[in-house]
C-alpha cells in the first residue's frame, strides 16, 4: 500500500514536472511570438513612416513641378498674348498709315507734279511686265494726264532702268477703278498692277517692319 502511494506521488510529481515544462514552454513561446509581433509591428510602423514620406516628398515634388508647370504654361500663353498683342497694333498702325497714305495721294492727282509721279508709276510697272508692248490704263481722273509725250518719257525710263525696249500706248477702253497705272501686256495673257492700293499692298510687310521698329525703339528708350 505505501509502495503504491509512493508510486503514485512519484507519478503526480513527474505530470507536474511535466505540466510545468509545458507551461515554461508556452510562456516562452508567447514571449517570442509577442516579441515577434512588437518587431513587426515597428518595422511596419517604419514602412508606413517611410512610405508617409516618400509620398509626402512625392506630392511635394508633383506640387513644385505641377507649379513650376503652371507657371511656365501662363508664362507661354502671356507671351502669346503679348505677340498677337503687338501683331494686332502693329497692324492696326500699319492699317491707318497706308489709310492716311492712300487719302495723301489721292489729293496729289490735280496737283502740278502728279504728271511726273504718274510717269514713274508706269516706267516702273513697263519694268515689271518686261513685254515689248503694253497698253497703259488709269483711273478716269488719271486717264487725261496720259498723252503721248507721257509715255514716250516712260518707255525711256523704263529703258534705261531695264536695258529692255517697251513701247506703250493708251488704253481704248474703260478706265480702271482705283489711283495709278495698270498695265497689260499685247495678248492680254499678261499684267502689272501698279496703282496705290496694290502698291501698297506690297509694301505692307515692309512698313509693318518700320513700324516695328519704331514700336521697339521707343520702347527701349
Amino acid at each position: 500500500m505505501a509502495a503504491r502511494m509512493t508510486m503514485m506521488e512519484d507519478g503526480l510529481h513527474d505530470a507536474e514536472a511535466i505540466v510545468a515544462g509545458i507551461l515554461a514552454d508556452a510562456d516562452a513561446e508567447a514571449a517570442r511570438i509577442l516579441a515577434e509581433a512588437d518587431a513587426y509591428a515597428a518595422q511596419s510602423a517604419a514602412r508606413a513612416a517611410d512610405q508617409a514620406e516618400a509620398i509626402a516628398r512625392e506630392a511635394e515634388a508633383k506640387s513644385a513641378a505641377l507649379a513650376a508647370a503652371i507657371a511656365a504654361d501662363a508664362e507661354a500663353k502671356a507671351a502669346i498674348a503679348r505677340r498677337k498683342h503687338s501683331l494686332a497694333l502693329q497692324e492696326r498702325l500699319a492699317g491707318d498709315v497706308v489709310a492716311r497714305a492712300e487719302l495723301r495721294i489721292a489729293g496729289m492727282t490735280g496737283e502740278p507734279g502728279y504728271r511726273d509721279v504718274l510717269r514713274g508709276w508706269i516706267a516702273q510697272a513697263a519694268v515689271g511686265l518686261s513685254s515689248e508692248s503694253a497698253t497703259v490704263n488709269a483711273s478716269m481722273d488719271e486717264l487725261p494726264l496720259i498723252d503721248d509725250e507721257l509715255l514716250r518719257e516712260a518707255e525711256r525710263e523704263a529703258e534705261a532702268a531695264s536695258g529692255k525696249a517697251t513701247r506703250l500706248r493708251k488704253v481704248t477702253g474703260d478706265p480702271v477703278v482705283g489711283q495709278g497705272a495698270y498695265l497689260l501686256a499685247e495678248g492680254g495673257r499678261l499684267a502689272y498692277d501698279n496703282r496705290v492700293a496694290t502698291r501698297f499692298g506690297r509694301d505692307r510687310s515692309d512698313i509693318r517692319k518700320r513700324i516695328y521698329k519704331a514700336l521697339f525703339d521707343s520702347r527701349r528708350a
